[in-house]
């Protein structure tokens, strides 16, 4: 049998011959090894005929890489400490990352301010919002923001709208588009949201009103002196703001994450002294997995994978209040076959079809996988992606809602909720 055992966090490297050996020293074959040793040798065969049909298609099998493993035991692989082409598995690194450095439960906080008094529902003066970094202010949250200062008896703006510090609406970062996006939406005004910055809206019962016109113009400053603090607007928690990402695969909120870690080389020093992986397997140059450059071997993503679920346990979350989860969340998983339950994250880029996850089953408790497939195949690769986790998990019976650990662990906050403003001062 293949037994795992723990190096720093996760219970990833092969006791065995040669695994842990520089790739210049002769070592076992690793499937030949398996064959052996796995408890299903049906499943090994099966991961051997995928790699074969490829290889008859003309996609190398130097370029196709996976990895499966129960908590324990290493069940097949294949290049499996070979760094690939990750695509959008680089979130995955982004999201343990962004655990570690913030913790589940930060928010970001959004400052309102006043220059004025408030008389007659007018506030003569300026409004200020000091931005604190929310990578996920969208035009829902400004419309709560707008609706909270009506309820606050404020209709008017006689002043400027005046804004500092780090602060994006939609996704936006030119100055003069972020004001007039930020105006519209304290006025009730929201925009459907770009295919590459999407996220999960509200639902309609959660809409509200807002109303609130701003007769001055949009300004940048320095912090003003002499302003008093309204209220606080408080982001999602980072674990609902890293769902999002991950569900919509969301490459603004993934590189708003990685520049407020400070990039992509801090990213990786993060999470591979989390692992224990070494960082030859983990090759990073941004926080969301666009361009050929960002690779991962399928070992390290698993090893990341169960680093965020033991991150996450330590605060009474699971994998699935962060990631995506078969037939119960869209985003990327719309069109999709995977097993009921599965947790995954995907990864396309033109040549790049990438899968990794966990999926509850009966005899193995769960088992987790990574598979990275290139090759202009897109389509075809997903069809056999969820195909042969299909297959896999047929054989050793699935078991959604058995697993505690990999259910998600409560509600998810909505974007646009009122609740999150925090009223400090009404006075004048």
């Amino acid at each position: 049998m293949l037994q795992l055992f723990s190096t720093g966090l996760i219970p990833l490297w092969l006791n065995t011959a040669g695994i842990l050996a520089p790739p210049t020293v002769p070592s076992l074959d690793m499937l030949d090894l398996l064959q052996m040793n796995s408890p299903d040798p049906a499943v090994v065969e099966v991961w051997q005929t995928y790699i074969a049909r490829l290889s008859t298609q003309g996609f190398a099998a130097t370029d196709q890489g996976f990895w499966l493993q129960t908590q324990r035991q290493l069940l097949a692989n294949q290049n499996a400490l070979q760094p690939l082409p990750a695509a959008s598995l680089t979130k995955i690194a982004t999201t343990l990352a962004a655990l570690k450095t913030w913790g589940p439960d930060h928010t970001f906080t959004t400052e309102v301010r006043a220059t004025g008094p408030i008389t007659n529902g007018i506030l003569r003066g300026d409004l200020v919002l000091v931005g604190g970094g929310d990578p996920l202010f969208v035009g829902p949250e400004a419309v709560s923001v707008g609706h909270s200062l009506n309820q606050m008896g404020i209709q008017q703006v006689s002043g400027n709208l005046i804004l500092v510090g780090p602060f994006t609406i939609d996704f936006l970062s030119n100055p003069v588009q972020v004001g007039e996006r930020l105006r519209q939406g304290l006025n009730g005004q929201t925009f459907q949201p770009q295919e590459e910055s999407r996220y999960t809206p509200p639902p309609p019962a959660a809409a509200l009103t807002s109303s609130l016109t701003i007769t001055g113009s949009v300004q940048w400053t320095p912090y003003p002196p002499q302003s008093r603090q309204l209220l606080q607007h408080q982001s999602l928690p980072l674990y609902a703001l890293l769902k999002q990402m991950n569900v919509n695969s969301n490459n603004a909120l993934a590189e708003a994450f990685a520049s407020g870690m400070g990039g992509a080389q801090a990213l990786v020093t993060q999470v591979t002294t989390a692992v224990g992986v070494p960082e030859r397997e983990v090759l990073l140059q941004n926080g969301s997995g666009l361009g050929q450059d960002n690779r991962l071997s399928p070992r390290a993503v698993t090893a990341l994978l169960q680093g965020i679920q033991q991150e996450l346990q330590a605060h009474q979350l699971t994998l699935a209040d962060v990631f995506p989860v078969a037939s119960r969340d869209l985003g990327t998983l719309e069109d999709r076959h995977l097993p009921t339950a599965a947790i995954v994250k995907t990864g396309t880029l033109w040549d790049v079809s990438a899968l990794a996850g966990v999926i509850p089953t009966q005899k193995l408790g769960p088992v987790w996988f990574t598979i990275i497939n290139r090759g202009e195949n897109i389509a075809g690769f997903r069809q056999d992606q969820d195909r042969i986790l299909q297959q896999v998990t047929q054989r050793w019976g699935a078991a959604p809602g058995r697993l505690p650990e990999l259910q998600p662990s409560r509600p998810m906050p909505q974007l646009g909720n009122p609740e999150r403003n925090q009223v400090i001062s009404q006075q004048p």
